[in-house]
């Protein structure tokens, strides 16, 4: 399974990176990028199973939205601090948390996904 983990702020992807480790299926290494041009060619690049990403990234960038046909069997779960924001995306049908993030709840949130 691949996963990309995307934030701006490598203390936040330092904290998730063990949760998203730890879960009950195999996944491959996870890659981490910031909320810019690298994490759309990740995703291109990589066609990730599961995509953790700060609501920033889709905000600056339409392009993970746009090209969703680029990635079409990826489950996006966006985060932000603003839950006025989760709310418009969880209407898109994609899964949200709320920052600072509740490791229980990212885990559970994976676990309902997994195969």
């Amino acid at each position: 399974m691949k996963i990309l983990l995307i934030d701006d702020k490598a203390q936040v992807r330092d904290s998730l990176k063990p949760v998203l480790k730890k879960l009950a299926y195999r996944n491959e290494d996870i890659l981490e990028a910031g909320c810019n041009q690298q994490a759309v060619q990740l995703i291109a690049a990589h066609q990730p199973d599961i995509i953790v990403t700060d609501a920033k990234l889709l905000l600056l960038s339409g392009e993970l939205l746009a090209g969703r046909d680029s990635c079409p069997h990826s489950r996006i779960i966006v985060t932000s601090s603003h839950e006025f924001v989760l709310d418009a995306f969880c209407r898109g049908g994609m899964d949200s948390l709320q920052k600072p993030i509740d490791e229980g709840k990212l885990e559970d949130l994976l676990r309902v996904g997994a195969v």
